[in-house]
């Protein structure tokens, strides 16, 4: 079976610290086969799932407020996002991840988290990019 994508093409995508090739890598994934939104974590590789769910999760709330995502998120995803935040994160994510969830309508809360991801957005790419490459045969599995 012929690649979907080259492997310099992959190999450029994953070589990148732009943002916008981590949505480009996200849309990517979600547009493989293995991809079923019906499912919590969508069918895919932990890795994969952390990368697509977090980078949606920090999206929305440097957006609209982070309260947004957990409103517009089923639970199950949202558990199965802490069980994977928990396994493969730095400790503040799973943290703020899990306040999220318990608390999403209470502003004073989640203005906490809302901070919390705009003072570490930065941090965040770096995070994303680490774990991509981290587990690229895993994700880039998903284009075979």
């Amino acid at each position: 079976m012929k690649p979907l994508f080259s492997s310099s093409y992959l190999d450029s995508l994953f070589a990148s610290c732009d943002y916008g090739k981590l949505i480009e890598l996200s849309g990517l994934i979600y547009g493989s086969p293995a991809y079923h939104s019906d499912i919590p974590n969508y069918g895919l590789p932990v890795p994969a799932f952390i990368f697509v769910e977090s980078l949606l999760w920090f999206a929305q709330a440097i957006r609209s407020g982070t309260w947004t995502y957990f409103e517009a998120t089923p639970v199950a995803r949202q558990e199965a996002m802490r069980s994977g935040l928990e396994r493969m994160a730095p400790a503040a994510y799973a943290m703020n991840f899990t306040l999220g969830m318990r608390n999403w309508q209470d502003p004073e809360r989640m203005d906490q988290v809302d901070r919390w991801i705009e003072a570490h957005e930065e941090e965040n790419t770096h995070w994303l990019w680490r774990m991509v490459n981290e587990h690229r045969s895993e994700i880039q599995a998903l284009f075979a």
